[in-house]
């Protein structure tokens, strides 16, 4: 028995510098840009500030994250820490909210490349290249090609390093004149004339799945050396780290135009109109290669991870176990998920003028997982474990509270529309979820949220 359960173990090789990569990597540095447009406008030009909320109120759930992976040092992530910490139908439903921003990746990277390749070939329709990647994604994920780690890697660091460019080359710009020609500004963090409180707070909450990051390291428990001693500083790493770079480049990003926001002509591709603006018109070009490549390879990524997580809920009959189940005999690939996935993801043709809307469903489904996180520290740790007075309090009470605090005050700020529907899926769940228990009599069928 203890042979089989070292021969199935997953093998133990990911040290702390690289979980900060792959977190780090996970969550794509060129993020920063991609909403460029969108936040500068809608916050009056402080998207700085936007990130700064965002991080804080990150910093509060990620630190629930390092005491909920010590609970429970397993793959799974927000689904496990519910199911096991509060209540099994409410970990079950938490892993269905969830399973949305798994869904809808995808769509999110072919809108942006849809979106900039058409910034360069007016000649090509958005939706038609939307299609395309997406054809072109589904044939890769079923024939059963997978990306190299050495390209991974390479298109993060070119991501990285194009980042640190542009920061140095807006600084040499602003200290020769340009934009504000002061590299230290106040308003270019916060300015009063066009401060917005609701408006700086909808852009945090779509912010918040800029740093899903954190939450994938997590999910490296399992493979991880040393988990207890790392896993916790890989988190907050991942976090601060992030933080910082989306910080520093936004508020760069405003000293070079700081009155993009009022000037800019199209904010979904408004990244593309900084670039001559500072008289750099070529970094257009790497950018555009750079952030094309890791867009498509996200997506990749999303559609193979999504797919086979719907194919363990087949596996396990949670869902019709002849469709999801299946593994296709010629390719030996989940192919009608990969289909079903490929189908969901050109909801992407529904948002071509509207990036914005798009990047507020998948915040729906990230702030309540990371609120219902922090309701597990409490549950575990607090009324469970009854680890209460002085420090113990703190982080097992106040910590998480504040946590949930903030979350439910950027859950308020997510866009209408993107409430509206993430609650329809959610409700589908519900009704789900009473059919399968019989109405709620049985427990749920346990639930995977890892790559099978």
């Amino acid at each position: 028995m203890n042979d089989l359960n070292k021969d199935t173990a997953l093998k133990r090789s990911l040290s702390l510098p690289l979980l900060v990569m792959f977190g780090l990597a996970y969550l794509a540095p060129t993020v920063v840009f991609n909403y460029y447009g969108i936040f500068t406008q809608s916050t009056g030009g402080m998207y700085t500030l936007a990130f700064a909320i965002t991080t804080v109120v990150m910093l509060f759930t990620s630190f629930s994250y390092v005491q909920m992976v010590k609970a429970y040092p397993v793959a799974g992530s927000a689904y496990t820490y519910v199911n096991k910490s509060v209540q099994p139908h409410i970990g079950f439903l938490t892993g269905w909210v969830m399973l949305l921003d798994y869904l809808l990746l995808p769509m999110i990277c072919y809108l942006l490349l849809g979106i900039y390749i058409n910034e360069f070939f007016p000649v090509l329709p958005i939706w038609a290249i939307v299609i395309t990647v997406a054809a072109l994604s589904a044939l890769i994920n079923i024939i059963g090609m997978k990306t190299a780690s050495i390209i991974d890697t390479t298109i993060i660091t070119a991501q990285i390093g194009f980042t640190l460019l542009l920061i140095i080359v807006i600084a040499k710009y602003v200290s020769g004149g340009g934009g504000a020609a002061d590299l230290s500004v106040g308003k270019a963090i916060y300015n009063p004339e066009t401060f917005d409180l609701g408006n700086v707070l909808t852009a945090s909450a779509v912010l918040c799945v800029s740093f899903v990051g954190f939450d994938a390291v997590s999910t490296m428990a399992e493979e991880a050396k040393n988990p207890d001693k790392i896993m916790g500083k890989a988190i907050m790493s991942v976090i601060i780290g992030a933080g910082i770079l989306f910080m520093v480049t936004s508020y760069f990003t405003q000293l070079a135009w700081p009155m993009a926001y009022a000037e800019l002509e199209d904010v979904d591709s408004g990244i593309f109109e900084l670039f001559p603006q500072i008289g750099e018109d070529w970094l257009g070009n790497v950018f555009f290669i750079t952030d094309n490549f890791a867009s498509f390879i996200c997506a990749m990524a999303g559609m193979a991870a999504v797919s086979r997580i719907l194919l363990g809920m087949g596996r396990d009959n949670i869902l019709p176990k002849k469709f999801f189940g299946r593994i296709s005999p010629r390719f030996q690939t989940p192919v009608n998920n990969i289909l079903l996935t490929s189908v969901i993801a050109l909801t992407a043709l529904f948002y071509q003028d509207n990036l914005f809307g798009a990047a507020s469903l998948i915040s729906f489904g990230a702030v309540i997982g990371f609120f219902m996180v922090n309701l597990s520290v409490i549950f575990h740790y607090y009324l469970k474990l009854k680890m209460r007075g002085g420090k113990n309090t703190i982080t097992y009470l106040i910590s998480p509270g504040i946590g949930m605090l903030t979350l439910i005050v950027v859950f308020v700020n997510i866009e209408s529309s993107a409430k509206i529907l993430g609650s329809v899926w959610l409700v589908i769940g519900v009704v789900y979820l009473a059919i399968k228990t019989k109405g709620f009599k049985t427990l749920p069928p346990e639930m995977s949220l890892e790559e099978q």
